[in-house]
């Protein structure tokens, strides 16, 4: 007779345990990428707000999946003229390859809200490895949530990491005269929902 009441428990378990896909809100005020340039000679920060994408996450086995792309057309220093030098062929070839994408490939918990991420980071029409970071947090949906405009649950998700311009065929001489540092740290902060 016991088991009679085990059962729906287990079966309760699990459907709480259950991953739910999440989609990247459609909202600029919230979803911001940026990336810092910080020489001796000359600082400039890149943002965008054109994130979208999609992130799995399974809140109770604190594991998860992400695939994101960034609309590098889109990002801006702050100064047209090095906007426009930066989609040309010369740098990152955003008017040909406009689209910027992180794709996970390993997720595994660390502590607290705390992941250690492993993917692929897709730029200028080259693939490579990627580690880093990433800060995962679940809300459930209130008044809040409801009053900014997000649709059901929030999950609120930060990550950084350190990109080498070379390792994307990135090697204009501005590099080389030490205007623009080789190494580029990227910061991705985003709210993905389920309603």
């Amino acid at each position: 007779m016991r088991y009679l009441f085990i059962l729906p428990a287990l079966l309760l378990a699990s459907a709480v345990a259950a991953p739910v896909k999440y989609a990247v809100t459609d909202l600029d005020n919230v979803n911001v990428m940026t990336a810092e340039n910080e020489t001796d000679i000359e600082n400039f920060t890149a943002i965008t707000n054109k994130i979208s994408g999609t992130v799995t996450f399974d809140a109770a086995a604190k594991m998860g999946s992400a695939d994101l792309t960034v609309d590098g057309a889109s990002i801006k220093t702050g100064v047209p003229a090095r906007d426009s030098h930066m989609v040309s062929k010369d740098w990152f070839n955003f008017a040909a390859n406009p689209v910027i994408r992180f794709k996970t490939t390993q997720v595994s918990w660390v502590s607290g809200d705390n992941y250690k991420v492993s993917g692929t980071l897709t730029m200028n029409g080259v693939t490579k490895p990627v580690s880093t970071t990433a800060r995962v947090k679940l809300t459930p949906a209130n008044d809040v949530t409801k009053g900014m405009k997000i649709p059901g649950d929030a999950l609120a998700v930060s990550l950084k990491m350190n990109v080498l311009l070379s390792d994307y065929g990135v090697q204009h001489p501005a590099i080389k005269a030490g205007r623009v540092g080789n190494t580029l740290p990227i910061s991705l902060k985003f709210i993905a929902s389920q309603p």
